[in-house]
């Protein structure tokens, strides 16, 4: 999908879905985004726990956030991001 406000998103019914745009991002934070959404099959939620999970299974996750975030408008106006370091 090619979404407006989300990187990822779980629905109740457990279907998971992506932005497009996420084929512009670096492998490790590609797979930090799919590895968030894939934690909320266990944690519908952004508690201590849900991110203690993320955590676990992608130690960097801040870092990819952060990419995140700071690439974000760059992806959006199709311009290209700064490498993940």
């Amino acid at each position: 999908k090619d979404q407006r406000t989300l990187w990822g998103s779980c629905s109740v019914k457990k279907n998971l879905n992506f932005n497009l745009r996420l084929a512009s991002v670096p492998p490790e934070t590609l797979d930090y985004v799919v590895i968030h959404e894939l934690c909320h099959l266990r944690e519908m939620n952004h508690s201590k726990k849900f991110w203690a999970h993320v955590g676990a299974a992608c130690p960097g996750y801040s870092m990819h956030r952060r990419w995140l975030r700071k690439n974000c408008a760059a992806i959006y106006s199709n311009s290209a991001p700064v490498p993940a370091q």
